[in-house]
């Protein structure tokens, strides 16, 4: 039944909490039961609303942003009994359900990738989705088994299911959120985006403050974290995107006319956000944050000007506003570290490349794309870059939706979403609370051109609450644009607060079913198998082999898999692992570590110069298997000409030339390993390893009884040894290599003033302190002056003591020094000193040693005795410790 005075409020002026208008007109006076009725009818059913959107918002993103698919089934139900409360809420009201647009396109999409998760007949998908089916064709051929009967359009299906998921909760989230603000405004749904935020950034300092480096102390991240990145949302891409929503939501709570909260706590707020913005060291977030800003002043001011008025906001309000703002940037100065900066300032676009890998995938997949949630494991394929990682997004939102969704529907997508959502529409050109919040979804998106924020379920529920907010509290202050929307038949109605539950409760266990383990989750535990399992034992085998089998069928154009099955097929010998490893090539454009098996496999059956060419592109394509490849180079030849097979082309085979002068060095070839480091100089000439070693070998040379005749001209020895050192000093400016290289060659000379001299006037301006004092102390202990060598110990021992084991370590060494220079007097201090801070026996045996020649024959008993409480006593130390103290009670009552 209608309620009789709707009718009443639709000529009222429109109900704008955040529009700074003139006072309304009192509304008609209502019998007191019929008042009692309506407050309890705003107030009662809307809080089980709010509080169950508020679940959905701060539980998906404080638990580690519900990135993984158990998260996702766990939070989407509370969304979508949102959603159907909200339903039922509207039925009783009106009668009817009318669902916003942008919700029935969330929810049209959702429909349309669980379609790219079915499975089709082969036959069929050949001839709508060629480059899929081929794809599909062969992910088995490594096994010897044929195609599957059945596959999908999406590479990944069960992605694709806990992607509709995903979606289906969005559009559930924003329902939820306009029939809230249709019947309070938009006040609360901000509001709860605005209290998320800043809880994300208070748990993110509490987390930097403790030093944690795992999420609230149990969750351990799968990547090493810099300081003050620890916290709920561990990207610090996302974690910009999340806060800028949430910093621009509350600049819009800030210009309320009646705001949620004091004005002082929000601003409050606002400064803790942005603060934890900066640290975040996103350079995409950090960019678009001003953006957002001078948006919002710029429609602030336009309002006002459309209201006839020379500004909008009270002085008051844009102080605070002020202030917040300066308060962020102040927490970020204070919070900010070197690395943080370090990160703000990195110039490197490389994850920009990613959009021209988007191209060639959306050229093969034009119609259907890849399948929503497809990426990572397809991605390998198109990427262009060295190195061993792993992409899991697009790092831009519409390169992913054309690539996954495919053209047709990506581009409909993105133009609706476009139409739907513009300014006007979501109330941002006449509300300053809609302004705030429209600016932060606006910076969002043009944050995700570049950035994978989009991505993440938790940022994506809380920009859908905001926008669904938006939505419900446009469509209530204009009548007109609730119109637009149609409403369903009384019938059909009936079913939808139904319908919500029904799919809040069947879709996350589909998503859990089809979509766990995803493809990271297989990895890992395919690897952990490799691990412990031994492929030679048959039992071991087969159960790998079916892991291998599921994975592939989960992921069919993962490269990862047939990678594994090719280390299990060579491990085993019981089968050829070329097939394996051709799949795994033909997923992936650059695969380091499947040329290295493959140079294996070659090497094994003879083709060493074939294996050469495949250590080459393994080192070309994945720099951190250089040491292996060079490892293995020097084991098959020792022929300089036959390893130069394995090196990459130009200036870039100079690492791999280093690491095979490295293995001629173990491998006791001296001569082999002079022509790499001169062959690596010649492509780099700041090649810092190989000039270090020829400094090196040079200086050997010099040393007097040498017969190795490389030094024959000490002239020309001394000059290629300047040479060394003037390039080690270009190549790294702020160590004191060069410095050392050149006191060691005036040492040669039998300079030793002069070393000393240099060094001295050089340790004070390197990163390298310690390592140059020590060779300031061993120049200085080649000269005549005791006054320079005990100056030298000295600032040795300061810089060297900033930790009790580096600083007996250093003790130690100047106490040997001393012993070797025949001054136990001298040792015995240093030794002492060593004990003090870390009292190890050997240490002790040390100390005893040089009292016991120094005639402190009493301190070497007590050293002695320091010893037997580490070891125990035996025979040969109780006759010991006897004689000191014999010696010592004689120097004691001698004559």
């Amino acid at each position: 039944m209608r309620d009789p005075s709707e009718h009443e409020n639709a000529a009222l002026p429109p109900r704008d909490e955040a529009r700074d208008a003139p006072p309304r007109p009192a509304p008609p006076l209502r019998r007191p039961r019929e008042r009692s009725r309506d407050r309890a009818d705003i107030h009662g059913d809307v809080r089980p609303l709010a509080a169950l959107i508020a679940i959905s918002v701060v539980a998906s993103v404080l638990a580690i942003g519900a990135v993984h698919v158990p998260t996702i089934a766990a939070v989407a139900p509370a969304a979508f009994a949102a959603a159907a409360l909200g339903f039922r809420q509207e039925l009783s009201r009106k009668g009817a359900v009318a669902i916003a647009f942008p919700a029935a396109l969330a929810a049209a999409l959702a429909g349309y990738t669980l379609l790219q998760a079915a499975p089709l007949p082969m036959s069929l998908l050949e001839r709508i989705a060629p480059a899929s089916a081929d794809i599909w064709a062969r992910a088995l051929m490594p096994l010897g088994e044929a195609a599957p009967r059945f596959a999908s359009l999406s590479l990944d299906p069960g992605a694709s299911t806990v992607e509709a998921l995903k979606w289906l909760t969005y559009a559930a989230v924003f329902s939820a959120s306009a029939a809230l603000s249709a019947r309070r405004g938009a006040t609360l749904g901000v509001a709860i985006v605005f209290v998320s935020a800043a809880l994300v950034a208070l748990v993110t300092v509490v987390h930097g403050l403790a030093g944690m480096t795992r999420v609230y102390g149990f969750y351990e991240p799968s990547v090493a974290l810099a300081p003050w990145h620890t916290g709920p949302l561990l990207n610090p891409n996302t974690l910009a995107g999340y806060l800028n929503l949430g910093a621009l939501s509350g600049m819009g709570l800030l210009f309320t006319q009646r705001p949620i909260a004091p004005r002082w706590l929000v601003a409050a707020g606002v400064a803790l956000i942005v603060g934890v913005d900066v640290t975040s060291a996103s350079r995409g977030g950090v960019l678009a944050l001003p953006v957002g800003v001078v948006g919002l002043a710029l429609l602030l001011r336009w309002q006002a000007k459309k209201r006839g008025r020379s500004s909008g906001t009270p002085s008051s309000v844009a102080w605070l506003f002020g202030a917040a703002l300066a308060g962020g940037v102040l927490l970020a100065a204070l919070g900010g570290t070197h690395a943080t900066w370090s990160e703000l300032y990195d110039k490197n676009l490389g994850k920009l490349e990613m959009l021209l890998w988007a191209r060639p995938m959306v050229g093969d997949h034009p119609l259907f794309g890849i399948g929503r949630g497809a990426f990572e494991s397809v991605s390998p394929a198109y990427r262009v870059n060295a190195g061993h990682v792993v992409y899991t997004h697009a790092e831009s939102f519409p390169a992913q939706w054309l690539a996954e969704w495919g053209m047709p529907v990506g581009l409909a997508a993105l133009a609706a979403f476009a139409w739907a959502l513009r300014p006007a529409r979501l109330g941002a050109t006449r509300s300053a609370l809609a302004a705030g919040a429209f600016c932060g979804v606006v910076v969002l998106l043009l944050q995700n051109i570049v950035d994978l924020s989009l991505e993440i379920f938790s940022v994506c529920v809380a920009m859908a609450t905001v926008l669904g907010s938006l939505w419900g509290d446009s469509a209530r202050t204009r009548p007109s644009h609730a119109q637009r929307a149609r409403p369903l038949a009384a019938r059909a109605s009936r079913l939808v607060p139904a319908a919500a539950i029904a799919a809040g409760v069947v879709l996350p266990l589909a998503a859990l079913r089809a979509g766990a383990p995803d493809v990271g989750a297989d990895r890992s535990a395919l690897r952990a198998a490799y691990e412990v399992r031994d492929p030679q034992n048959q039992g071991d085998r087969e159960a790998m082999r079916g892991q291998i089998r599921a994975a592939m069928l989960r992921h069919p154009a993962d490269p990862y898999f047939p990678l594994v099955g090719a280390l299990v097929a060579y491990r085993s010998g019981h089968e050829s692992a070329i097939p394996w490893l051709q799949r795994s090539l033909e997923r992936a454009l650059v695969n380091g570590r499947a040329h290295l098996l493959l140079a294996q496999v070659l090497a094994s059956r003879g083709a060493r110069k074939q294996a050469m060419l495949e250590l080459r592109l393994s080192a070309e394509q994945d720099p951190s298997l250089v040491p292996h490849a060079g490892t293995l180079a020097v084991r098959w030849t020792k022929d300089f000409e036959e390893l130069l097979g394995a090196v990459p082309e130009g200036k870039a085979g100079w690492a791999m030339l280093d690491e095979l002068a490295v293995q001629a060095g173990i491998a006791g070839r001296p001569d082999l390993r002079a022509r790499c480091d001169q062959a690596a100089i010649e492509r780099n000439r700041f090649a810092f390893g190989p000039r270090l070693r020829e400094a090196q070998a040079l200086l050997a040379a010099m040393a007097p009884g040498d017969k190795s005749g490389v030094c024959v001209d000490r002239v020309q020895c001394a000059r290629e040894i300047e040479g060394h050192a003037a390039a080690l000093e270009a190549a790294q400016p702020d160590r004191s290599v060069a410095a050392q290289i050149r006191a060691r060659l005036l040492l040669a000379e039998k300079r030793p003033e002069e070393a000393e001299a240099l060094l001295a006037a050089r340790c004070g301006q390197t990163s390298d302190r310690p390592e140059c004092l020590r060779a300031r102390t061993l120049a200085a202990a080649e000269t005549a002056s005791p006054e320079k060598l005990a100056a030298a110990s000295k600032d040795l021992l300061a810089a060297s003591c900033l930790a009790p084991v580096t600083c007996a370590d250093t003790a130690t060494w100047l106490g040997d020094l001393r012993l070797g220079r025949g001054e136990p007097g001298s040792a015995l201090a240093f030794y002492a000193r060593a004990a003090r801070e870390d009292p190890t026996e050997t240490r002790w045996l040390k100390l005893a040693d040089a009292a016991s020649r120094a005639g402190a024959h009493a301190q070497a008993a007590d050293a002695l005795e320091r010893v037997a409480q580490k070891r125990g006593w035996d025979d040969a130390l109780r006759r010991r410790v006897s004689e000191e103290r014999a010696r010592a009670m004689g120097a004691i009552h001698g004559p």
